[in-house]
């Protein structure tokens, strides 16, 4: 499976430049995926809708400035509600 998101998508979000930070950020949207599919309770979808990449950037953006810990941001679980899998 193609990843949702490219280096270059997540670098212009975050405003960063240069090939320093490249590891980092691929082990922050592997993060970020793995966090979206534990609360979506299914993998993404192979064509990602935008408003899952939405809250993929918002992840890594969180992830990448907040590395203490913090409370990640409800906006993401409002982005990603829609493509949420109900099992009951």
């Amino acid at each position: 499976m193609a990843e949702p998101l490219t280096l270059t998508e997540i670098k212009e979000y975050l405003r960063i430049d240069g090939e320093e930070g490249n590891s980092l950020l691929t082990a922050l949207l592997s993060a970020a995926i793995s966090h979206s599919e534990n609360y979506l309770q299914a993998p993404l979808p192979s064509e990602t809708p935008t408003p899952v990449k939405q809250a993929l950037l918002i992840l890594i953006g969180h992830f990448y400035e907040q590395r203490a810990g913090e409370d990640i941001p409800n906006v993401v679980y409002v982005l990603l509600s829609p493509y949420r899998a109900h099992l009951w």
